[in-house]
């Protein structure tokens, strides 16, 4: 009897493991293509493709022209995943098997790190509180690595929920990321484990967004799929967590991280203070277009200027003014 139990909660485990692994890889699938400023805030880059060729755009907001980088070291197959900038414009991406550092002017890609064994890497995002970038995995184990030149690579902690994407930081380093498709708000957390650097993830779910359900036909729910947060904004991408078609571009107030007398983030455990959060933010979600391209948001990282795609539209917002882009080709 002790064997066969045994079996029954070994297979049942696997049974799970496996959903939530689909479930997580199905966002993913999902997520809006990436995009990046420039550290100065005058040029954008996005991932594209021309004839299914790994592709930046690249962006000049000053001239309101847009010019196509071809990177030509990469097969077609091997698709751009991220794309983050950091101090003194330093780019960085990310493919499934590798992260490179990229030099818009020539399109050249240096490969600076293997993915994990058994491992793919997803996206990538720099924060420019404490001047790190922080790279996404499919690794249960390792699922965030950071680094602040390509010559380090440090595993970030993070417990119990092993998946998170779409991560992005606001100007004071605060972090926003998406999981089981709700968006989450914390902090990356530093430390001294016998004199090295360790990092960890504290944070909690902000904004329950994700539209869960099943049936015996295809299900069609929503979650997000891209985050751009400027100083009071959340910009969202909601998109169909598995399939395609369906998909709105939103924004919600930024939520307010908050902290106990010294500063430390505060998880406010009971229901009672979880709720108001959930019912604030439900509330004042908005719903600026229904559009399943619609993402590629980004934000300066002085946290000025945001762009966005809406209806196959590049979109500017300064200052909180919104603005279309009409871009002429280089």
């Amino acid at each position: 009897m002790a064997v066969n139990a045994m079996s029954v909660a070994r297979n049942t485990l696997t049974v799970f493991v496996a959903a939530v692994l689909a479930f997580v890889f199905s966002i993913r699938c999902c997520s809006a293509r990436d995009a990046a400023f420039s550290s100065d805030g005058e040029r954008v880059y996005l991932i594209s493709d021309i004839d299914s060729k790994p592709t930046v755009e690249e962006i000049d907001l000053n001239k309101k022209t847009i010019r196509k980088i071809l990177l030509t070291q990469l097969e077609s197959s091997d698709s751009l995943r991220g794309i983050t900038c950091a101090d003194k414009n330093r780019f960085f991406c990310t493919t499934a098997k590798a992260v490179w550092s990229f030099e818009p002017q020539s399109g050249r890609l240096t490969k600076i790190q293997d993915a994990p064994t058994d491992a793919s890497f997803w996206q990538i995002a720099y924060n420019p509180k404490i001047q790190r970038v922080f790279v996404t995995t499919d690794d249960r184990e390792h699922p965030v690595f950071t680094f602040k030149n390509p010559a380090e690579w440090i595993p970030v902690r993070m417990r119990r929920h092993p998946y998170p994407s779409c991560l992005a930081f606001a100007a004071n380093g605060e972090l926003f990321f998406a999981a089981y498709g709700d968006l989450w708000c914390g902090e990356i957390q530093t430390d001294k484990i016998e004199g090295q650097d360790d990092f960890s993830i504290a944070a909690y779910r902000c904004a329950p967004l994700a539209t869960l359900e099943t049936q015996n036909t295809s299900p069609a729910e929503i979650g997000v799929a891209d985050i751009g947060v400027n100083r009071d904004t959340v910009y969202l991408q909601l998109s169909r967590m598995g399939g395609s078609g369906d998909g709105w571009f939103a924004r919600l107030p930024r939520p307010s991280v908050k902290r106990d007398t010294e500063g430390e983030i505060e998880m406010l455990y009971q229901p009672k203070e979880r709720l108001p959060i959930y019912l604030k933010a439900l509330h004042s979600l908005e719903i600026l277009g229904e559009d399943s391209r619609a993402g590629s948001i980004c934000v300066s990282q002085d946290g000025t200027r945001v762009h966005y795609v809406l209806h196959g539209k590049h979109w500017l917002v300064t200052h909180g003014r919104t603005e279309e882009l009409h871009l002429r080709e280089r």
